[in-house]
C-alpha cells in the first residue's frame, strides 16, 4: 500500500474534533460557512418544516449561519446548534452546545432534528441515524451530496440505499451549479419521520 493509501485510509477512519477546531479557527470560517451556497443546503432543507411553532437542533451546526436563517424563512422555528468544534460553539449566531454526536448525549425535547452537508463527515452513518432518529419527536431532515466523492472530510458516500432500514423515507434530489468551476451537482434531502419515543 503506497503512502497516499494509507493516508487515505487513515482519513476515513476519523473525523477528528482537532481537524474541525482548525477548519473553524481560520480567518476565512466566517465567510465560508455564512455563504450563499451554504445557506441554499439549509433552505433545501427548511422546505419540508410545517411553518409551525418548532423546536429544531442543527447539528453540525457550526458557526451557526444556517440555523439563523432558518429562523428567517419562519420566525416561528426555534434553532439551537449542536457541534464538534468548541471553536464554533463559542463564537456561534445562535445558542449551541459543544458535544460529540457519536458519545455525548443528545438532547431532549426537540421536533425536528436537522443533519444538513453533515452526515457524509461520518463514516459509521448508521450509528449516527440511530441516535438522531430516536432523540428527534418528529423527524429527521438531511442533505448530503449524492453519491459523494470520498476525501479528507467527506467519509461516506451516500445515496437511496443510505437510508434503506427506513422504509418511511422520502427523498428528494435536486441539481445546483457548483461556484468553484460552474459544474452540476446532486444533493439529496432525507426526510425521516419519527415516533418519538423519549431516550432511554
Amino acid at each position: 500500500m503506497s503512502f497516499l493509501d494509507r493516508l487515505r485510509v487513515r482519513w476515513r477512519r476519523s473525523n477528528p474534533r482537532s481537524f474541525w477546531e482548525r477548519e473553524y479557527s481560520n480567518d476565512s470560517a466566517e465567510d465560508k460557512w455564512a455563504s450563499e451556497t451554504r445557506l441554499s443546503f439549509y433552505e433545501f432543507a427548511g422546505e419540508v418544516l410545517p411553518k409551525e411553532p418548532l423546536r429544531i437542533l442543527d447539528i453540525g451546526s457550526g458557526l451557526g449561519h444556517g440555523g439563523r436563517h432558518l429562523t428567517s424563512l419562519c420566525s416561528l422555528w426555534q434553532v439551537e446548534g449542536f457541534e464538534i468544534s468548541r471553536a464554533a460553539a463559542e463564537q456561534a449566531v445562535i445558542p449551541t452546545r459543544c458535544g460529540d454526536l457519536l458519545s455525548d448525549p443528545l438532547p431532549w425535547g426537540f421536533d425536528f432534528l436537522l443533519l444538513v452537508q453533515t452526515l457524509e463527515h461520518f463514516r459509521d452513518t448508521a450509528a449516527v441515524l440511530s441516535r438522531v432518529v430516536h432523540a428527534a419527536r418528529r423527524g429527521v431532515v438531511i442533505t448530503v451530496p449524492y453519491r459523494g466523492q470520498l476525501n479528507r472530510k467527506h467519509l461516506s458516500s451516500l445515496d437511496e440505499s443510505s437510508f434503506a432500514a427506513y422504509p418511511d423515507a422520502t427523498v428528494q434530489l435536486r441539481r445546483r451549479r457548483y461556484e468553484k468551476n460552474g459544474s452540476l451537482k446532486t444533493d439529496m434531502r432525507v426526510v425521516i419521520p419519527t415516533r418519538g419515543a423519549p431516550p432511554k
